[in-house]
This record gives structure tokens, C-alpha cells and sequence, in this order.
């Protein structure tokens, strides 16, 4: 689908403004200065990233990109929606805290960030390679921007939290994916979406074709965890199990929902 970047940008364009006023998001409650990483990734980045430079990819309206700017990083943030990019600077403005933030598609940031080999992190979690089509591409990218030892530290929904059908009873997708999935969605992951509507287009990627692709760049697996829960209560009828914990009801503690890969550049 030659035409998927503008069909993604307008969806994500139209849903920034809902993401913003957002009990999920809680921007208010993090100007305040709540933390908007979550376990995972928290977990995986040192508390203290000062003087390290930290390039973002996917970052939407940039919460977390500040979150680990208030960590002490040299953050740049990256998003194809406009949108999210102006909302990313004036959130920064809003919060006292300094941060870069580039409006491309993910695939053609190297003709708007010519830093190759400088970032001591490449960091991108959470609903982000389903909106990108070739992975082969994706990891270049990644491994583009890394110095030699610098991590890539990497948190996504784990591809079999998508493939059921809607009364999550049988498989509706096929795991390996590789065809493009067109839908015609209304209202968001978020409250305070109800009548947001327009088409989007995203991608199923098997986690064996996500990490091959990296080491085929040259990158080093430090560590691959599986995690039976999300996060964020962001899927149809869920059960929370723990402090921003989720299962999906009847499936609970039987399949994964995240992942997390820690890589390192030789």
C-alpha cells in the first residue's frame, strides 16, 4: 500500500488531540511529575542517563521521550504525525525540559537526522512496528544511529495479543503476518476517543523475523523476556492482575502479551 503514510498520519493526526485530554496518558498528572515508563522498560534503562544520547523512535506526543529526558538523556524524539511533534515540544516547553523532536517516517530519517553512529541508546516501545511494513528496513535504521556498544533497547505488544477474533474465540490473522491489514477504526485505545474515526493500515511481524533482522545488522542479543501481561488496559475485556497489569479475560497467564529485547552494537 504505496499510500499507507498519509492513511497512518491522518489517523494518528486525528487522535492526538483525545490522546492529550486522556486519563490513560494523564499528562496533567505527569507534569506533576509522575513517571510515564512503565515496568518494563524502567527496568531496563539505568535510573541515571546523563549524558547519554537517547534517539526515540515512534515517540507519538513524546511523554516518555521527557520521561527519560528527566532521567538526564539527550533525547530525540521521532513520530510521522505532525501533530504529535507539536504537541512533543510544547509538552517539553510546558515541563522545563529539553528535547529534540523531528516530524519523518521512521524510514526516512536519515534524510532529516545525519548522525549516524552517535547514540549511546535507540529506544522504541509499545504499538510501534505494526504501523511499519519491512522490518529489514526498520533494523537499518536502528543499527544506522547506534555507536559501537550503544544499546537498543526495544518494548512491543507481542504479536499474538492480535491475532484473535473479536469474540476471542478462534485465530482471525495469521501469526507470520506479511500482508497488510486495513481497517476502518473508530475511537482509540484512550478514553475520550468516542467518534474518532478513519481508516488505518498496520503490519503482524513474528518476533523471529523482528530479531533476525537485527542481528542481520549486526547487533548482539543481550536478553529476550516474554511477559503474560500488558501494561496498559489498552485491549477489549481484559482482567488486571497487578499494579498496571492486564490479562486478557480467559486467557489469563496463557499466552504472552509483551516482549522485550535488550541488543547491544558491536
Amino acid at each position: 500500500m504505496d499510500d499507507y503514510l498519509d492513511i497512518n498520519r491522518a489517523h494518528w493526526n486525528d487522535r492526538t488531540p483525545a490522546h492529550l485530554g486522556s486519563k490513560f496518558y494523564d499528562v496533567a498528572g505527569w507534569l506533576a511529575g509522575q513517571d510515564s515508563l512503565r515496568e518494563i522498560e524502567a527496568g531496563m534503562l539505568p535510573d541515571d542517563l546523563t549524558g547519554q544520547r537517547l534517539l526515540h523512535l515512534q515517540c507519538h506526543f513524546g511523554q516518555d521521550s521527557l520521561s527519560l529526558a528527566r532521567r538526564g538523556a539527550d533525547v530525540t524524539g521521532v513520530d510521522l504525525s505532525d501533530r504529535a511533534i507539536e504537541a512533543a515540544r510544547d509538552l517539553a516547553t510546558r515541563a522545563g525540559l529539553t528535547a529534540r523532536f523531528i516530524n519523518c517516517d521512521l524510514y526516512s530519517l536519515p534524510d532529516h537526522l545525519d548522525e549516524a553512529g552517535r547514540f549511546d541508546y535507540v529506544f522504541t516501545s509499545y504499538g510501534t512496528i505494526g504501523w511499519l511494513p519491512d522490518m529489514d528496513r526498520w533494523a537499518a535504521v536502528v543499527a544506522r544511529y547506534l555507536r559501537p556498544g550503544g544499546r537498543f533497547v526495544f518494548v512491543e505488544f507481542h504479536p499474538l495479543a492480535w491475532l484473535w477474533n473479536e469474540e476471542r474465540t478462534g485465530l482471525e490473522y495469521s501469526y507470520f503476518g506479511g500482508v497488510p491489514i486495513v481497517e476502518e477504526a473508530e475511537g482509540s485505545y484512550t478514553d475520550g476517543s468516542e467518534g474518532v474515526k478513519g481508516k488505518n493500515v498496520s503490519w503482524d511481524h513474528p518476533v523471529s523475523k523482528v530479531i533476525t533482522a537485527l542481528l542481520d545488522q549486526g547487533l548482539r542479543l543481550r536478553a529476550f523476556r516474554e511477559y503474560d501481561f500488558s501494561p496498559y488496559d489498552c485491549f477489549p475485556d481484559t482482567v488486571q492482575v497487578g499494579a498496571q497489569r492486564w490479562q486478557l479475560r480467559g486467557l489469563e497467564g496463557k499466552i504472552p502479551l509483551t516482549y522485550a529485547l535488550d541488543m547491544v552494537r558491536e
